[in-house]
């Protein structure tokens, strides 16, 4: 049953998994994640990782089935809980409640879909998994990450604006759960929520040293190619060919730096700053 087409092979993996769990966990292989927020630069980078022939990339993002069952998309969810950005240890909390601390069932899915689309690595782009990923590491120790990280402040304004724009469209359940509405306070939450993901991926740094990988949006922005072959090496894949041609024309960071608010910029300044500085940033 190998070598299926791809969205075949995701059907099938469902529910395979779900009638031989311990067959299939043992069937993951090389496990990869690739991580970070939004505008990280993560998914164009997986887009030139995707001619590698070796990698078995997962279909989407997996949040919904795989790793925050019931939670995601949490404006449809049927959980007592603020979402992720607002209280993200209360959040995560239920999430591990709700799956009784164990991602087994998320392992044998995704060793189904490798086993049934063939590749030596398995590769999941899913930028909330960073949230989860020191929690997932007893379920996968023999995981890799790929960590893409943007200038925080940003990586928050990028996101706050985008769930803001949600905010406005249909507060309800926004205010339900006490979160901020005005766009200030919204990015303040995201900055703060911003940290706390680098902390998550620096626990698992700490915990399984060699396992995470780090990459600037920065770096692979103004030159792509050692980028990319980092990451392949690091993965244990061959690079794929003129990894160049596709990179963005403009960067736009001065650009949104320029046209933020001065309060607003000072404030991401305060919070993101000092964990930005940790992270090899200039300011």
């Amino acid at each position: 049953m190998r070598y299926l087409g791809k969205e075949f092979a995701f059907k099938v993996a469902k529910r395979a998994c779900l009638f031989f769990p311990d067959y299939f966990e043992e069937k993951l292989k090389n496990p990869v994640f690739v991580l970070g927020f939004n505008n990280s630069g993560k998914s164009t980078a997986v887009s030139h990782l995707r001619r590698v022939n070796a990698l078995c990339v997962y279909p989407g993002e997996g949040n919904g089935e795989l790793w925050f069952r019931g939670h995601y998309p949490w404006i449809s969810s049927a959980v007592s809980v603020p979402p992720i950005w607002a209280a993200p240890d209360e959040f995560i909390c239920s999430v591990k409640d709700a799956c009784r601390d164990s991602f087994r069932l998320s392992r044998a899915q995704l060793g189904a879909y490798q086993w049934l689309a063939s590749g030596s690595n398995l590769l999941n782009d899913s930028g909330m998994l960073a949230a989860l990923a020191p929690d997932i590491m007893n379920d996968f120790p023999d995981a890799k990450f790929v960590h893409f990280v943007r200038d925080g402040r940003l990586a928050s304004y990028i996101t706050a604006r985008l769930e803001w724009s949600r905010i406005i469209r249909s507060p309800g359940k926004y205010i339900e759960y006490d979160c901020p509405l005005r766009f200030s306070d919204v990015l303040r939450k995201m900055a703060e929520y911003w940290v706390w993901t680098m902390r998550r991926m620096d626990e698992v740094s700490s915990s399984m040293p060699g396992s995470v990988l780090e990459v600037r949006y920065e770096d692979w922005w103004s030159d792509p190619e050692p980028m990319i072959d980092s990451v392949a090496r690091f993965i244990g894949v061959s690079p794929p060919e003129e990894s160049k041609r596709y990179v963005p024309k403009t960067d736009l960071t001065q650009h949104l730096l320029t046209e933020m608010p001065n309060d607003e910029l000072a404030m991401l300044e305060d919070i993101v700053g000092p964990t930005m500085r940790d992270k090899g940033y200039s300011r």
